[in-house]
């Protein structure tokens, strides 16, 4: 919706667009500085150059679509994000069709983004985007480069990439991705926990009646704006470890005769035959 009204502004030559604020080209540029980020850059300072290039209407429909498409593109990788792991677990049925599966998760994501066209959905998308897109990628990242190192083995990832390119990587990529990188991982995700523990919720509104405007003013979140931390930068990140001691503990009871062990599926011979189960 504000990339609507803005779009209407920029184009229409319409001066105002709340009451008490004056937003005509004299007075925008003082404005600019403050907007530089996140929405304010793609729908204030973008859409304010872009009227001063030569045919701007056309420049205009370019870079929204531009926009639409980047989503877009985003949404093929986030969806099979999603998609693969509940078939490959088997928690939806074999019957049901990949198209009907990615229709129906397609329309709940739909259904829940829209929380953030109501009049509060500025300060969720600001939540969303510091701790839903922070925390669990780091963890995501660091177990990722655990797995690989430490749980499939380096010995045997270097004889896959040799395979592969005919070569095992050097010293300098044995000592990145055994000792290096999963410290730096390791203390960059102990320090942001610990920044982010500490530090208090706020957010900014763009108010007219705030006596030091055109910055920002910034509010505390409600209390109960924790608990939505919690569960937003929580949930993902306790996934891994989670189904991990899940898998675990059943290996543990598993049956005789039952070599499943961490793996859904029996493992099988790969093409250089390193992964004989």
């Amino acid at each position: 919706m504000w990339s609507i009204v803005r779009a209407w502004h920029c184009f229409s030559g319409d001066s105002t667009i709340s009451p008490g604020v004056d937003t005509e080209q004299r007075v925008l540029p003082a404005w600019e500085p403050w907007g530089v980020e996140g929405t304010g850059l793609a729908f204030i300072v973008f859409t304010e150059a872009i009227t001063k290039m030569p045919v701007a209407p056309l420049w205009s429909v370019l870079f929204f679509i531009m926009l639409f498409c980047l989503g877009l593109s985003s949404m093929f990788g986030n969806m099979e994000g999603v998609v693969v792991p509940l078939q490959d677990l088997k928690v939806i049925p074999k019957n049901w069709p990949k198209e009907l599966l990615t229709g129906l998760i397609c329309l709940g994501m739909y259904l829940l983004a829209y929380i953030f066209t109501l009049n509060s959905g500025q300060y969720w998308l600001s939540l969303l985007d510091r701790y839903a897109g922070s925390i669990p990628l780091l963890t995501v990242a660091f177990f990722e480069m655990f797995s690989v190192v430490y749980v499939y083995g380096i010995d045997r990832f270097n004889r896959d990439i040799e395979f592969m390119i005919g070569h095992k990587p050097n010293i300098f990529w044995q000592v990145t991705w055994r000792v290096v990188s999963p410290l730096l991982m390791l203390t960059v995700f102990l320090f942001f926990l610990m920044i982010s523990v500490n530090e208090e919720l706020v957010y900014s509104v763009w108010n007219p009646a705030y006596e030091e405007f055109p910055k920002s003013q910034k509010l505390k979140y409600p209390n109960w704006v924790y608990g939505v931390v919690v569960i937003v930068a929580g949930v993902p990140c306790l996934a891994i470890p989670g189904f991990a001691i899940y898998r675990l503990i059943r290996s543990r009871f598993q049956r005789a005769g039952d070599h499943q062990a961490l793996v859904g599926a029996q493992s099988t011979v790969s093409v250089n035959g390193d992964l004989k189960s």
